[in-house]
């Protein structure tokens, strides 16, 4: 079966899951810039990873744009979030990112993202100032005014598992 890594990263995050699953299966690693229709249409399946900022997945536009498309392959998305995510946001992160007719297409997984604050933008610096300032949890306060990095290899086990159940034909 022929599948692809797809991915869209604003501060290494993603880019690096992309890379390891890529390495892992021994799939291309790709932005989305460079995919075209006809790779696309070679694709039995393909792995789509972003991350999100203030409820955005990066790739949304490129979800709609290609929903026609993609509803017909098997998807694997990986989304990119907070290292200490409320997990409750999860599905309202689906809701308003990811169109529709993929939800029957796809398995989505949370992964746990990272930010460095000395490279992170004036805007997003701010935002992360923001919050950390209206936060009333200690713990979630202090959390969001330091560095965060829960990017680990061991994060994408279960998602390598359930592309390898799906690639690997029954004997």
């Amino acid at each position: 079966m022929n599948g692809i890594v797809l991915y869209k990263s604003r501060y290494g995050a993603s880019r690096q899951y992309a890379d390891w699953i890529g390495g892992d299966l021994r799939l291309p690693v790709i932005a989305p810039e460079r995919m075209d229709e006809k790779l696309l249409a070679a694709c039995d399946f393909l792995l789509i990873g972003a991350s999100v900022y203030n409820g955005e997945l990066l790739l949304k536009d490129w979800l709609e744009e290609n929903e026609h498309r993609l509803s017909n392959k098997k998807l694997f998305l990986f989304i990119v979030c907070a290292p200490t995510p409320d997990v409750g946001k999860h599905h309202q992160i689906i809701l308003d990112n990811i169109p529709r007719s993929i939800w029957d297409v796809a398995d989505i997984v949370f992964l746990p993202g990272r930010w460095i604050l000395r490279d992170l933008s004036l805007t997003d610096s701010r935002t992360l100032e923001q919050k950390a300032r209206t936060e009333s949890d200690p713990v979630k306060r202090d959390a969001l005014s330091q560095d965060n990095d829960a990017v680990k290899k061991k994060n994408i086990d279960g998602l390598l598992r359930t592309v390898r159940s799906f690639a690997t034909p029954a004997e």
